[in-house]
């Protein structure tokens, strides 16, 4: 199995993300002059600083227009080549939301059914698959595993093509019933590009090509090709022992409609203007992937088709990464959008999502944790179970009495990593309540699990300050944790 793809399987997660405009924007890329200017650099050039990211690229979309696009750093560490607005990055899993929005084109033209079992269009699948609907793929609720050891057996290729990945997908085990639970895995999207293919007689690099890419002018927009060359394109880095190191890819997936796509920061202002008119989708279609799954519980999850979906602090969020250190955050309500397109791996810490949320809370108020006023500590016992849970996950325990089942069984280790490790709490100088909002009336989902409350914590290290942010039911187990430093 080639390194881009295991790195695929084995980094998953998502970490953790429109309203509408009567028309379509023409999209403007002079920078306007705004009071956050200096403010918004000064704290990226802080956040590349400490996170060790080489390059980063960002844009900032208010009302349809981009008042910010700016480079930083270098795309090229061996060649001095600086980041531009201009620079192509790996947008990795960010491509699931394009994919989503194709077979979304489908469903609009009557071609596929959101409740059509996938053996309607994929006439190999094994009989295990039976009970595997198009949505079910579409929301990661349909039971595959995380990390399929059977694709991770298949060793390094020099081509992996559709038929070796869906040959070694069927034959990985079940995690779960269909709609049981919601599990990240890129299967569910690599089938979803074979069901495009069949239905649409149209390869899937091609589809989105002619169908988003064209009609919305991203012509700085292509699908990977490790052996093309391709104008401006970053290198892309990963932290090896502290230092940087280049991430080797020498595989070619042929049907990468997981991960595939490269793109800038112009052009993804571009499909963020779209996703406020009904150029690509009717707004009906568009509000239904922005709708959270339903489980069969009956509870629901924060993923809709291909997007992640939050609430902080009242303000919607839609948003997706990419292990790649990729994340266009957007606020629906509030018409703003901040895309940022770093070439340090998520795993290597460039967290892409907290820079996002950083860059937003410098437009929004009340955004940032850190500018909500402390409240007295009503419940110190409270406080000294979130910090135990802390180092519960520091130390690899995925059945914590402190944390709900259905959270305990999704753990996997790139989330305990992001929250805790034994060195990000090494020399901890505090861990200090800062307030809990009452969110009952605001029916917050986790994992299929009914949030009540979320409580924010200040932990204080001698290299860090972050913000926690803990997702408690109604008995007080924790259902999620979410993690920023401001």
């Amino acid at each position: 199995m080639k390194a881009y793809l295991v790195r695929i399987f084995l980094c998953l997660l998502t970490c953790a993300l429109v309203g509408g405009l009567a028309a379509a924007r023409t999209i403007e890329f002079e920078t306007t002059k705004v009071t956050q200017a200096d403010e918004v650099d000064d704290y990226i050039k802080a956040e590349m600083k400490k996170r060790q990211i080489p390059g980063l690229a960002l844009a900032v979309v208010k009302n349809g227009n981009v008042i910010k696009a700016k480079g930083y750093g270098l795309a090229n560490l061996e060649l001095d080549v600086p980041v531009t607005p201009d620079s192509v990055f790996e947008l990795a899993s960010v491509t699931k939301s394009f994919t989503a929005t194709a077979i979304m084109m489908l469903v609009e033209k009557g071609k596929v059914a959101l409740g059509d079992k996938i053996s309607k269009y994929l006439i190999n699948a094994p009989y295990t698959w039976r009970g595997i609907t198009v949505r079910h793929l579409l929301t990661h609720t349909a039971g595959f595993a995380s990390d399929c050891e059977e694709i991770r057996q298949q060793g390094w290729l020099a081509n992996y093509t559709t038929a070796e990945m869906f040959e070694a997908g069927s034959k990985c085990p079940a995690d779960f019933a269909p709609g049981d639970r919601w599990q990240y895995s890129d299967m569910g999207y690599f089938l979803l590009g074979m069901i495009i293919e069949k239905v649409s007689g149209t390869r899937w690099r091609e589809f989105v090509r002619e169908r988003i890419f064209q009609p919305l002018g991203m012509t700085a927009t292509t699908v990977i090709d490790q052996w093309a060359i391709i104008k401006n394109r970053t290198a892309g880095y990963a932290l090896r022992d502290g230092k940087l190191a280049h991430i080797r890819r020498i595989s070619q997936i042929e049907l990468p409609s997981h991960y595939g796509i490269l793109s800038t920061v112009k052009d993804l202002a571009k499909w963020d203007a779209a996703l406020y008119t009904e150029k690509l989708l009717q707004k009906a279609r568009l509000d239904q992937m922005w709708t959270p799954v339903k489980l069969n519980n009956g509870f629901g999850h924060n993923y809709g088709f291909g997007w992640s979906l939050s609430d902080i602090r009242g303000h919607r969020v839609i948003g997706h990464g990419g292990i790649t250190g990729t994340y266009i955050f957007r606020l629906p309500d509030d018409k703003l959008t901040v895309i940022v397109l770093a070439n340090l791996s998520m795993a290597s810490g460039s967290s892409p999502l907290t820079i996002a949320r950083g860059v937003a809370g410098r437009y929004v108020p009340g955004l940032l944790l850190s500018s909500l006023k402390e409240q007295p500590d009503t419940d110190p016992q409270m406080t000294q179970k979130m910090r135990k849970l802390l180092s519960d996950i520091a130390n690899g325990v995925t059945d914590s009495p402190l944390m709900t089942p259905e959270r305990n069984a999704t753990l996997n280790p790139v989330f305990m990593r992001y929250i805790a490790t034994p060195s990000s709490l090494k020399d901890l100088k505090s861990f200090t309540f800062v307030a809990c909002d009452d969110v009952r009336e605001r029916r917050i989902d986790r994992f299929g699990v009914r949030v009540s409350r979320l409580c924010y914590y200040r932990l204080v290290t001698a290299l860090e300050t972050r913000y926690l942010s803990f997702y408690l039911t109604a008995d007080d187990k924790v259902a999620d944790i979410r993690s920023s430093t401001e």
